[in-house]
């Protein structure tokens, strides 16, 4: 492919390159994986340059903003219009009833819509927005989930339109639905079920049995680029600019909630901004109001939200309350374990609350064999705020629950924690109970031996001798995770294209489903491409396809699946490139050429990961220090090293927020600190004294060169790591995340009484 090689020649090296079984033995047969190249984005970004949504601008383009609930529950009675209608600069002025959608007469939680304006500039449009007159009827409302799903709690939803019984907002239904426990009479918004073996079996064999409810936090995602859309109708297709991670799953989804009038295209701004879930899908008072005001205006318009609809308009992590029943014995053997799982949607569906239940149901069987198991789980709705995705959907929340039940459970049993760990991980080979498949690479005790001597070898290891005068309260604590590469499964079949372009000057455009959120997508897959092509990495150019590049893709830059499944493409597309230039006699084209590769798959490898944490409590503040962090992750093979250790050091901060830090606190639906003056949002202070990443390769056979996922994997243990720490430290288990320095402060003046 290169004018340094024939085209017999790089294929004969590119099935030399997939077929290798680890970086260490075969370093030398790579030529652009496994390097830290420099990030193909990063100079634009470093000269601020880089043209956010925030950023864009069209002629003629109108402004927008949104009237905006106070309410948690009410019926809109009565929106008055005219005097912002007759505001100069002012274009459109449009109710609830009259958004794209068929948007009903209610509002259902704190920041719902009930009117919009667009207009010339910001000024105008705050002052249409201001001169609006509504008159609000409250309604009951229920804020509980465990409250809302019983019988005579207000209703949030009284009509429903989908097969499954839930209403209808364009959202893909999942499965069928059969709620089997008659606790859950209404405002259901999804219900899984499993049980696997016999669990009351399981627990007559243990000699020890913990149980334990414990409750994870609503956590926003604080993007510094916030949700901005800039929607301009060309006849009857509507093409929106913003940062969207699954764009076909969005247009999709817009196109049934909008019955199919317009075919939807959603075009990726020239840089987009990060999303951690939080621009995966569609907001259902971003795109709808953008649409429609551009619609009645023949204008294109540009919404964005502000920083306080950042948390009550956008999404945030599902709170969610988990009861875990577990049985150990004397050996330290898990001879069953319970979940119980409610988890708070909020006011509208948008099919994520099938996700969380999904992987809370699933990761334990993928982290440890379980013979007895027993599964429930429900989603539902309440008036408040909406629940989207968030990094690690579902299974961030399980994760700690487990982790910190297993090191509990462990600990009154009189055994290592570490050590029941190990004895219950699955390993390669072993077939999972639900579903039949076996797991085909793991490295969790490559992490587990990796991490904890490299966390042993830290300077601020809690191991470590104690100087003189220092009362601090010392401890150190352990876990692991497991997630899966790509959201496929034996009934969801994940497929993606890669088209490539060589050009007369021998450099690579490469189009594909992926969206560059700073996770680095674009130059991994480049440096993917210049593998499979013998082109250099620095002429190779990586772009979110278009609908004119007739590329195919489900999912687009979510759940760990770019470079796993993408880059099977693009080697797949090399292939057929290969081909086209031999029967061209191996020159360059005349002519811009270009082959299109296709993966699909029904496998979903898990990644796993072991993190080690170490920290110091004041016991006069209940101050935590934490000091010492290793996070070891199996990636499978690590496309850019330097990159994989950047993805792990975001996943500590975020795990950081969530074991101690952030919660966005909402009192009776109404929100207490929408803003990052409130909101604790973690920096450098809270971050490790001490961070060490360990970068193990267990080669899954299925992933380019081996690669598997590590951007969700790797939040998974973080929280429940620094939180094994804290019990250590101060002896009190904490069920309730996030553990505050105020809550450590109490739990140490009650140990004392």
């Amino acid at each position: 492919m290169s004018e340094q090689s024939s085209p017999e020649q790089a294929t004969t090296d590119r099935e030399h390159r997939r077929n290798s079984t680890g970086r260490d033995s075969n370093a030398g047969s790579h030529r652009a994986v496994g390097r830290n190249t420099r990030r193909t984005d990063s100079w634009e970004k470093l000269t601020g340059r880089a043209q956010f949504p925030t950023d864009l601008e069209r002629p003629d383009m109108l402004y927008a903003g949104v009237l905006r609930s106070q309410q948690p529950h009410a019926e809109i009675a009565a929106v008055r219009t005219a005097a912002a209608e007759a505001i100069e600069g002012v274009a459109c002025v449009v109710t609830r009833t009259e958004l794209l959608g068929g948007f009903d007469d209610r509002v259902r939680h704190v920041g719902d819509a009930i009117a919009a304006v667009a207009a010339e500039t910001r000024a105008d449009v705050q002052a249409g927005l201001d001169a609006i007159e509504y008159e609000l009827e409250p309604l009951e409302s229920v804020h509980a989930p465990t409250e809302s799903v019983q019988a005579g709690a207000p209703v949030i939803h009284e009509e429903t339109r989908t097969p499954d019984g839930v209403p209808d907002y364009g959202q893909p239904v999942r499965h069928p639905r059969n709620v089997e426990n008659p606790a859950y009479e209404q405002n259901v918004d999804d219900y899984h079920r499993l049980s696997v073996g016999d669990v009351d079996a399981g627990f007559a064999a243990a000699d020890h049995v913990l149980e334990e409810t414990y409750q994870t936090p609503r956590v926003n995602h604080c993007n510094l680029d916030r949700h901005c859309c800039l929607a301009e109708f060309e006849g009857d297709r509507l093409e929106l600019v913003e940062t969207i991670g699954n764009r076909t799953h969005t247009e999709h989804t817009l196109e049934a909630l909008f019955d199919d009038r317009f075919e939807v295209e959603i075009q990726t701004p020239p840089v987009a901004g990060s999303s951690f879930g939080g621009h995966s899908l569609e907001t259902l008072t971003l795109e709808p109001v953008a649409a429609t005001l551009a619609r009645e205006t023949d204008k294109p318009v540009r919404l964005a939200f502000d920083r306080e609809e950042e948390f009550t308009a956008g999404d945030s992590r599902h709170p969610t309350t988990l009861t875990l029943r577990a049985g150990l014995t004397d050996d330290g053997d898990l001879t069953a374990l319970d979940v119980d799982v409610v988890t708070d949607t909020g006011a509208y569906p948008n099919a994520v609350g099938h996700i969380v239940l999904n992987n809370c149901r699933n990761r334990p069987l993928d982290l440890y064999r379980l013979d007895n198991y027993r599964f429930e789980g429900v989603s539902v709705f309440t008036n408040n705020t909406p629940s989207g995705e968030y990094r690690g959907i579902g299974v961030t929340q399980i994760t700690w629950a487990l982790e910190s039940h297993v090191d509990e459970l462990a600990r009154q049993a009189g055994l290592d924690p570490v050590t029941v760990r190990e004895r219950n991980w699955v390993e390669t080979g072993y077939e999972r109970p639900h579903t039949g498949d076996p797991v085909t690479s793991c490295g969790l005790r490559a992490c587990l031996d990796r991490g904890q001597t490299t966390f042993e070898g830290l300077d601020t290891w809690p191991g470590r001798a104690v100087e003189d005068g220092d009362d601090r309260l010392y401890g150190w604590g352990v876990a692991s995770g497991a997630h899966s590469t790509t959201p496929a499964s034996e009934h969801n079949t994940d497929y993606t294209e890669a088209k490539l372009t060589l050009s007369p000057a021998g450099e690579v455009t490469v189009a594909v489903g992926a969206v560059e959120l700073g996770q680095g997508a674009k130059t991994a897959l480049a440096q993917i491409a210049a593998e499979e092509t013998g082109v250099d990495a620095d002429r190779v150019t990586v772009r979110s396809k278009t609908h004119a590049d007739g590329v195919e893709d489900k999912y687009g830059s979510i759940a760990s699946r770019t470079t796993y499944l993408m880059g099977r493409a693009i080697a797949d597309a090399a292939d057929v490139l290969t081909t086209a230039l031999d029967e061209q006699a191996g020159d360059l084209p005349a002519e811009p050429l270009s082959a299109t590769g296709r993966a699909e798959t029904n496998h979903a490898p898990s990644s796993f990961g072991v993190h080690f944490a170490g920290v110091a409590v004041d016991p006069a503040t209940g101050a935590v220090d934490l000091r010492a962090y290793v996070a070891a992750q199996d990636v499978g093979y690590a496309i850019n090293p330097a990159m994989v250790e950047g993805q792990l050091h975001g996943a500590v901060q975020h795990g950081v927020e969530f074991a101690t830090l952030a919660e966005f606190q909402l009192d009776r639906g109404t929100p207490v600190n929408p803003n990052l003056a409130d909101y604790p949002v973690s920096s450098p202070h809270e971050m490790p004294d001490e961070l060490a990443v360990e970068i193990i390769e267990s080669n899954e056979a299925s992933g380019p060169y081996g690669a598997k996922g590590v951007g969700t994997p790797s939040i998974t243990p973080v929280a429940p790591a620094i939180t094994n720490a804290i019990r250590d430290a101060v002896g009190t288990r904490f069920t309730t995340a996030p553990v505050t320095d105020e809550d450590v402060f109490f739990a140490l003046r009650e140990g004392d009484e």
